[in-house]
């Protein structure tokens, strides 16, 4: 059995198109978290849980310094705005690296806010800005791990529409 080992290490954002190469220190994207409901009732013997939507969407980019153009994007909370972080995913066996495989994660949201500015004695300026994210999509080398849309009513995973009945039968 052959093991492999997939590793990220970096990675570069853009907003609206615009590269942030260096001006931001880390990102953190929203991972899909699905609300389940408790349901219990007269002659079951416990009490489970379904699936009842997603939670709300919400990433965080820590900027590397302070910004003018980066707080001026994030100052409105009417615009939205399109993000896309590419990483490199390196797969390791025990031949060493086996591939490079492109890692795309794009999102639409608006800014929460700008962030609060931390400053401290030689050390460098600090902002994180929040992003309330509406629509998420996440590929791996060219396929779609999941697209999820809240105001569209759409969740893909791995090509599987999830919503399709439950659009279908609001008549949407």
């Amino acid at each position: 059995m052959d093991i492999s080992v997939n590793r990220i290490t970096n990675a570069n954002i853009y907003v609206d198109g615009t590269g942030l190469l260096g001006r931001a220190e880390e990102i953190e994207v929203p991972q899909l978290r699905h609300r389940m409901v408790d349901h219990k009732a007269l002659g079951m013997a416990g009490t489970a849980e379904f699936w009842a939507g997603v939670d709300k969407l919400e990433a965080k980019i820590k900027w590397a310094s302070l910004y003018p153009e980066a707080l001026t994007v994030a100052a409105s909370p009417f615009t939205a705005h399109s993000f896309q972080v590419r990483g490199d995913l390196e797969q390791y066996t025990s031949q060493g690296l086996s591939a490079e495989l492109p890692v795309v994660y794009l999102m639409t949201g608006v800014f929460k806010d700008a962030g609060s500015l931390t400053f401290r004695q030689h050390e460098n300026v600090e902002t994180t800005s929040a992003i309330t994210v509406y629509h998420s999509e996440l590929y791996v080398n060219g396929v779609q791990i999941h697209l999820y849309d809240v105001l569209a009513n759409i969740y893909v995973v791995n090509g599987t529409d999830q919503l399709a009945n439950f659009r279908t039968n609001l008549g949407a």
